[in-house]
């Protein structure tokens, strides 16, 4: 990845022009579909005063939602992709239009409209003429509101496969790749203070009748109609052939998206990038065809998917293991045996099994984790205790040690595990930080302290952290043996990190398809899916 940022923005821009153009067209078209509905719905409710109460109330109710979870509910209803981000932003741009076009109608003096009535105006041209012109300043602050919070929520549309800046932004959080960020938080905000201003503008015109406005107004229009437009043409030049479905951090990772394409003379496939926890439901309801996900996810079995063979040896081993910082170590003397016991007790059966407790079973990882240590623990010589494992994770004792994990099930339920471990098996205390996000954030919060060990896998260090140089990447991406004495070398020296034994599992990357699906069934290997898109 350059360094240098305007170097790298300028070998991205294309895809940024991309996604800039998706996310104009979201905001434009919530934006307008909000102002349709809210403007009429905020004149009926200043004319009838007891609707105004119903109204306000469910589009605050809207508000109150976080916008990760309004996706989440519209999902099911609209499905993975651009629809359910629309109709969450029209529902985010209504409250401020609706509320300010009431709020601006009803502080117009009633002199003034007593005074229209006794001139012999109608009821529409004293709206027309006068109430909407007095309310105008109050209005358009709702609908310059409504558009700068599109641009900040369009971004999360992201998560769902809806395109727009915000892919830039999940990409490098996942990566802690800061040129990635910008390149998606500096456009969106730039975004945000044109549509401010651009609007400011066209109120200030509309207030002096000044043919600006209606420029401005025509711009908008376009705007909208030509975004319309242009998602049409790419509809119909859109790339054919399966539908793929990748999370961001392969899509940015160098051992992800482009080098495994390349690896496979792949061609430019027709993909969208999707939250972890999402990529095997699209997968499951046909919204994508092709999913890389984890070769030790409980969800592979629960919704009969199938993994296609790696006949080409492109993904290495990811042999999961604990990070853990020396000094913490050091300084608790009965955590490194306790920890250590951990090797090899979790093979991919066992992990399979874990994970489908929680996506399938419905148990919490806690639950999980608590099944596992009581059936492991006797077995292994430990002296767990489920109960003083559980009180002490509810006490307000000093944390002893701090575990951090990524954010998806598998990461949630070893974390709980080693947890569980500590609190029932030690003197200690443990306390857990789940969810960081990608690989880099929980690296990075191991080197600040912010938390004292965490599972990782073996493959993602080499390639995504350490980066040794190609050849011996090369080497070492092959031969598990000769990459565990690296890793425990190079994160000693470097980080004053502890890699412990591998936890018995390898957790590779992993090509998915649905398991009954008839156009599936010649496709075997990742080599195989030249059958489809050669079709």
């Amino acid at each position: 990845m350059p360094t240098d940022l305007s170097a790298f923005w300028a070998a991205n821009q294309q895809l940024l022009a991309q996604r800039t153009v998706e996310h104009l067209e979201l905001m434009l078209i919530a934006l307008l579909a909000a102002a349709v509905v809210g403007l009429p719905a905020g004149i009926v409710a200043a004319r009838v005063r007891w609707l105004a109460t119903p109204f306000l109330t469910l589009a605050n109710l809207v508000q109150t939602i976080p916008s990760v979870a309004l996706l989440g509910f519209l999902l099911p209803l609209f499905g993975v992709g651009r629809g359910t981000a629309a109709v969450a932003l029209f529902l985010y741009a209504l409250l401020p239009i609706m509320r300010n076009t009431i709020t601006g109608l009803l502080g117009v003096a009633p002199a003034v409209v007593d005074a229209a009535r006794g001139m012999g105006m109608s009821e529409r041209q004293i709206l027309l003429a006068v109430e909407l012109p007095l309310a105008q300043p109050v209005i358009f602050a709702g609908i310059r509101t409504a558009a700068v919070i599109n641009v900040g929520v369009t971004t999360l549309s992201a998560l769902i496969g809806a395109g727009g800046l915000g892919t830039f932004i999940f990409r490098g959080l996942a990566t802690n790749n800061t040129a990635v960020i910008l390149l998606g938080a500096v456009p969106a905000a730039l975004l945000a203070l044109s549509a401010d201003g651009l609007l400011a503008l066209g109120e200030r015109s509309l207030r002096r009748r000044q043919r600006t406005a209606r420029v401005l107004l025509g711009v908008l229009l376009a705007g909208t109609l030509g975004a319309l437009g242009w998602r049409a043409w790419a509809g119909l030049h859109r790339l054919g052939g399966p539908r793929f479905g990748f999370t961001s951090e392969f899509m940015e990772r160098p051992d992800g998206y482009a080098a495994w394409r390349a690896h496979y003379a792949l061609p430019v496939l027709n993909s969208r990038e999707l939250d972890p926890g999402l990529l095997y439901e699209a997968l499951r309801t046909g919204e994508i065809d092709v999913a890389c996900g984890f070769s030790t996810d409980g969800r592979i079995a629960a919704f009969a998917l199938r993994m296609l063979r790696d006949d080409r040896r492109f993904f290495p081993a990811y042999d999961a293991a604990l990070l853990a910082r020396r000094g913490t170590l050091d300084r608790h003397a009965a955590l490194r045996p306790l920890l250590e016991k951990l090797h090899g007790a979790i093979d991919e059966t066992c992990m399979r099994g874990l994970n489908l407790r929680v996506d399938r079973d419905k148990l919490t990882p806690e639950q999980a984790a608590a099944e596992f240590l009581a059936a492991w623990a006797p077995g292994a010589g430990i002296a767990w205790d489920a109960g003083r494992a559980l009180a002490k994770a509810g006490s307000a004792e000093p944390t002893d040690v701090t575990i951090g994990t990524k954010n998806f099930t598998e990461q949630y339920l070893l974390g709980q595990i080693v947890r569980q471990l500590i609190n029932g098996a030690s003197g200690l205390r443990a306390d857990l930080k789940s969810g960081l996000g990608g690989t880099s954030i929980c690296f990075h919060a191991l080197e600040r302290g912010d938390i004292d060990l965490y599972p990782e896998y073996s493959g993602t260090l080499l390639s995504a952290l350490l980066k040794p140089p190609e050849e011996i990447l090369s080497r070492l991406m092959r031969d598990s043996a000769a990459a565990e004495s690296y890793l425990r070398g190079e994160l000693e020296a470097r980080y004053d990190f502890s890699w412990f034994a591998p936890l018995g599992f390898n957790n590779t990357y992993a090509l998915l398809v649905r398991g009954d699906e008839p156009q599936f069934r010649q496709v075997r290997t990742i080599s195989d899916l030249w059958i489809l898109l050669d079709r």
